[in-house]
């Protein structure tokens, strides 16, 4: 194995972990009840994907999705009201596997760290990506608790319930990013291969 790749893995291996660190933390403290949680945990697969390129950027959001569904996500399935097996697809791909390996979708955009608005847009971007497969995810697999207190599935997925930690999430992210993009803390002094 070349010492690139090496180098490559192991900051996949510890920003992945970081990421699932945040989302541990930041779920100690989430209001929402069914899943989601503000949190910054969508940042280090950000930084790998802006750092290392699309493709590594979307291993990393796979390798943390699948982390996140064993280590935060195996209780989600016990939230489906009536768990067909289509329902419970739903949940593995909406709610984890999709979302979350898109957020590599970030490392598509030319010189984030010498473009801030690249680094910007690519944020915005992944996570309105993220949004949108929740949303969905509420939709068709959720609908119940929407009908359970009398709103329209739709509004309630995309607005009432998702929307809220999403923009919170994507702000967080983008205020923490930019505070530690103005001091230039993404090069760490290793080199970026993509």
């Amino acid at each position: 194995m070349k010492r690139q790749q090496i180098r490559v893995i192991a900051e996949v291996a510890t920003l992945v972990g970081l990421a699932i660190v945040l989302d541990i933390i930041a779920g100690l403290f989430s209001p929402f009840k069914y899943g989601g949680s503000i949190s910054p945990a969508m940042l280090p697969i950000f930084i790998i994907a802006f750092r290392r390129g699309w493709k590594s950027g979307l291993l990393a959001g796979f390798i943390f999705a699948i982390l996140q569904l064993i280590t935060l996500g195996s209780g989600v399935f016990t939230w489906i009201i009536d768990p067909t097996p289509w329902k419970i697809l739903g949940v593995l791909f909406l709610d984890y596997i999709i979302p979350f390996t898109l957020l590599g979708v970030a490392g598509l955009f030319k010189n984030p760290f010498k473009n801030w608005k690249s680094f910007v847009l690519g944020i915005v971007v992944a996570s309105v990506i993220r949004y949108i497969c929740h949303g969905l995810s509420g939709v068709l697999v959720w609908y119940t608790y929407a009908e359970a207190v009398g709103l329209n599935p739709w509004f309630y997925s995309f607005i009432v319930y998702n929307l809220p930690y999403m923009a919170a999430s994507l702000g967080f992210c983008l205020i923490l990013g930019l505070m530690l993009y103005n001091r230039n803390i993404w090069d760490y002094h290793l080199e970026t291969v993509k």
